[in-house]
């Protein structure tokens, strides 16, 4: 890791250790609070449809460290629209994206606006049991009609 990496995540992390500091983004009103959901949202944004796998991970631990701020502050819009974004990373849409409402349903309407027609492709949170395809697999058929030499 350079210096310069170094000191970029320790700046992020000391970022986010004072959005944890801060009280006043209990209001949803708060500017402070609507500024910092529209850079997180930039900065995911930015990496997925960039498809820097290793930004995406930083940025994963820090949607975990804000999504830990607002689960100990009791703001369940505020965790459940962090966990929506880390999930869409991964490129699921979870079922708790019903729940969001307010400034955390317009911020995700956005986000989910631009990478709709972006490539980033999301499917619906596979039910228990069930396995995530991203991609339908070719069937038989689909394999004979392929012809690569014509």
């Amino acid at each position: 890791m350079t210096a310069i990496r170094a000191r970029k995540k320790t700046e992020i992390a000391e970022e986010w250790a004072e959005l944890a500091q801060d009280d006043t983004l209990a209001d949803e009103k708060d500017p402070e609070l609507q500024e910092s959901i529209n850079e997180v949202c930039n900065k995911g944004l930015r990496y997925m449809l960039r498809g820097e796998t290793n930004r995406l991970m930083d940025y994963r631990d820090e949607l975990s460290r804000f999504g830990q701020y607002f689960s100990e502050r009791n703001n369940v819009a505020g965790a459940t629209f962090i966990y929506v974004l880390y999930k869409m990373t991964e490129h699921i849409l979870p079922k708790q994206m019903v729940n969001l409402e307010g400034i955390y349903l317009v911020a995700f309407e956005k986000m989910f606006s631009m990478l709709e027609d972006s490539g980033w492709q999301l499917s619906s949170e596979p039910e228990e049991g069930e396995e995530l395809e991203l991609v339908e697999e070719p069937t038989e058929a689909d394999l004979q009609n392929l012809s690569y030499m014509e």
